[in-house]
């Protein structure tokens, strides 16, 4: 009775064993038509089975989670990214990839058993595929092959058809090897093309910038695994003859212009160039002083600025918060107690590169040197690029310092024929005193000279004796 048990139990074990299911093809070159149209086929060699929660992974970019049930005795096939991916109707679609450089795949069931595995070796080279050919690895009775691609249909191989399709193999391979070497006969250049790169760079940067103004570069890699991107090192060209090597870098460029940025993504056979092109405009302002005292920043660009970061700078200093946009030939007005005094000191606008951009003159100047052919605004002109970065420029100090002093000219002695209406009056005199007009001013050559030759002018100017008009 117990044999009869036992044989019964026998016969009927195969009845209630699970499909036995395999990978049985693999796409991991993608097609002709794109490298990221990569598959993988399943195999189900018994009855329906349902892989709900099952999960095929390479350890590194690609992680399926399966879903549904396989048919008895069918093949189906899992595409990337859509279903144009093979031909017929994809089982899964999913995300991921598969590395050209080889993987290890494995199938395990929702409690983590292993299903399948299969071990590529590097660059496929234990189950193969032809990434020039985009045959793919196809699994047989007689083991793993590279064959056309045939996508949920299975190939099963006899000696005849293992023969025509080596045939095909060496005859692709050959045609191939024969263009290459007509290609590098020729004088005509030939662009390096590399078949398995899927590396895509993509930079993230504004289009329009201005001088001295720091602009943020940013490179964003796709079309590989996350191991890969964060293998990957980067160079730089800005386009005006300086270079860097971070994903993610800061510029400043010191010419206005149109500049072609260009950054190079590289890892092993994974390579890219991307470019970006940026406008960089000069920044044109002007200061004037309104009747209280307080400051305009005038905007003579026929585009708007950004003053973001700018400094203001007199008796107090006054930096402009983020985002501070000026519209063309428009003007902003900081109140002079945010600065201090302005009718009598310097104040004067840099950028974020501590350049100066424009400065207004002291009112105190015009009123020390006021005269129709030499104006304090002309005076300034040339002390500016001299003593600004010297010595903050004090218009109190200069005007303590710069005076007039007033003489009479003798005259010829009076006549006492002539008559009153031809008698000359004694005219009055300037000359300007400037020995001391600079205090305690570090010396230097140029300062002395530009001193002594402004003395001398206006010297000249007030030493010609004016005669008043005749009665």
């Amino acid at each position: 009775m117990r044999v009869a048990r036992f044989c019964l139990l026998f016969i009927m074990l195969p009845l209630v064993t699970e499909g036995a299911v395999s990978i049985s093809e693999v796409a991991w070159m993608g097609s002709s038509e794109s490298a990221n149209h990569e598959w993988i086929e399943l195999h189900n060699d018994g009855e329906a089975i349902d892989v709900t929660g099952w999960v095929i992974n390479d350890g590194m970019n690609l992680n399926i989670e399966l879903t549904g049930v396989i048919p008895a005795g069918s093949y189906v096939v899992l595409e990337r990214t859509s279903d144009a991916s093979a031909k017929g109707e994809a089982f899964l679609i999913y995300t991921g990839a598969l590395v050209n450089t080889g993987a290890t795949l494995r199938m395990e069931r929702s409690d983590g058993t292993l299903v399948d595995q299969v071990a590529g070796g590097e660059n496929w080279i234990n189950i193969g595929g032809d990434n020039l050919t985009k045959e793919t690895a196809q699994y047989t009775t007689s083991g793993w092959k590279t064959a056309i691609a045939t996508p949920g249909s299975g190939l099963v191989w006899n000696g005849e058809e293992e023969r025509e399709s080596k045939e095909v193999t060496e005859s692709r391979q050959s045609a191939v090897k024969q263009v290459s070497k007509s290609s590098s006969d020729s004088k005509e250049t030939v662009k390096l093309v590399i078949p398995d790169v899927t590396l895509q760079l993509h930079i993230d940067a504004q289009k329009v910038g201005y001088v001295h103004q720091p602009i943020s570069f940013n490179v964003k890699p796709s079309g590989i695994g996350k191991h890969l991107i964060d293998s990957l090192e980067y160079k730089w060209n800005f386009g005006d003859g300086l270079t860097g090597s971070q994903k993610d870098t800061q510029h400043v460029f010191d010419y206005p212009g149109t500049y072609v940025v260009t950054v190079h993504g590289l890892y092993k056979r994974q390579e890219q160039v991307s470019r970006h092109e940026i406008t960089i405009l000069p920044v044109k302002v002007s200061l004037t002083t309104n009747v209280e005292g307080d400051i305009q920043i005038n905007n003579d660009s026929p585009y708007e600025l950004d003053l973001s970061g700018y400094r203001l700078k007199g008796e107090a200093e006054f930096i402009f918060p983020s985002y501070t946009i000026v519209l063309p030939n428009q003007t902003v007005t900081i109140p002079k107690k945010k600065l201090g005094k302005t009718k009598s000191r310097l104040v004067a606008l840099y950028d974020t590169e501590n350049a100066l951009l424009s400065s207004s003159v002291p009112e105190v100047l015009n009123d020390v040197i006021s005269d129709n052919d030499f104006q304090a605004s002309e005076f300034y002109t040339h002390i500016n690029s001299n003593l600004l970065y010297e010595e903050e420029f004090s218009a109190e100090r200069f005007s303590d310092n710069f005076s007039f002093s007033t003489k009479e000219e003798e005259t010829e002695t009076r006549d006492p024929e002539i008559s009153e209406s031809t008698l000359e009056l004694p005219s009055l005199s300037q000359t300007a005193n400037v020995t001391e007009a600079f205090g305690d001013t570090k010396p230097h050559w140029s300062n002395l000279a530009l001193v002594g030759v402004l003395s001398l002018g206006i010297l000249g100017i007030y030493a010609t004796p004016r005669r008043n008009e005749k009665k």
